[in-house]
């Protein structure tokens, strides 16, 4: 029996990313297309980063850590000083813990980095075609108030952001305010404690998060374009049954939107 090749992770990227874009109404993904495909490069890098940062978090950093802690073990159970030290398993295995929390660090910088590209993207592409004013991100703020920069809004980017916070600030301890659900119910003299578990699961969590989010930015791109200016009926003397389809319109967007912006929130 032929032995089944295994798929690139690259094929899967890109294949993944094609069935989101094109979900975006009247958004042709086409290889003719500049302004789109600079979008789609920069969204495939970014998801690709945070992949390859999974990778080495979980197939590098952990284990060489986990190495470390073994060899420390060995080393205390074998010094002839042993019975001048004081030290329990979990002091090994904090060095874990640790170098997990730093990846958090790492991974909302990521996030960050992302938003801001998503920010950017969305202004150059309908900038470049169209001619409004203020941005997107205002827009969304104003009329939806949804804030782009607001990681407590969704569970994961909250949890990211938090956890990074702690770790800069609180020296790993879970005390900064709100807190996820997550760890509402920590021991607060302890240090935030995170499987390697957890951590690859977040980050697959955020890899999903990301396409999605992306269409949810589009779409608010495309409600300001289509509502920014005004929908008169009397435009509309000669064209009833078009002003009633504008207004369908409108309200399907919105809808849209609201489902999109639901689906980010419960993704998590």
């Amino acid at each position: 029996m032929k032995k089944k090749k295994p798929l690139n992770k690259f094929d899967a990227l890109v294949e993944k990313l094609v069935q989101e874009f094109i979900k975006i109404p009247n958004f042709d993904l086409t290889s003719s297309d500049e302004v789109v495909n600079r979008a789609f490069n920069i969204i495939a890098f970014r998801i690709a980063d945070i992949s390859s940062y999974k990778e080495l978090v979980c197939q590098h950093f952990i284990p060489a850590t986990n190495k470390a802690i073994f060899e420390g073990q060995r080393d205390f159970n074998n010094s002839r000083y042993k019975f001048l030290l004081k030290t329990k398993d979990h002091d090994f295995k904090e060095t874990l813990y640790d170098t997990i929390r730093l990846a958090y660090v790492g991974l909302f910088h990521k996030l960050e980095n992302y938003i801001n590209d998503v920010i950017q993207v969305s202004e150059v592409i309908f900038g470049e075609l169209y001619e409004t004013n203020g941005t997107v991100t205002q827009w969304a703020k104003e009329k939806f108030n949804f804030d782009i920069r607001n990681w407590q809004q969704f569970s994961i980017t909250h949890k990211i952001n938090w956890i990074c916070n702690c770790v800069k600030h609180k020296d790993g301890l879970p005390v900064k305010l709100p807190k996820p659900d997550r760890f509402k119910y920590d021991d607060e003299t302890q240090r935030i404690k995170i499987t390697p578990e957890e951590f690859k699961q977040d980050c697959e969590l955020l890899i999903k998060f990301y396409p999605v989010y992306l269409q949810a930015i589009f779409l608010f791109a495309q409600h300001k374009l289509a509502t920014e200016k005004p929908l008169k009926k009397e435009d509309y003397e000669f064209s009833p049954d078009l002003y009633e389809l504008q207004v369908e319109n409108r309200n399907k967007l919105e809808t849209a939107i609201q489902g999109f912006v639901k689906l980010l929130k419960d993704m998590a």
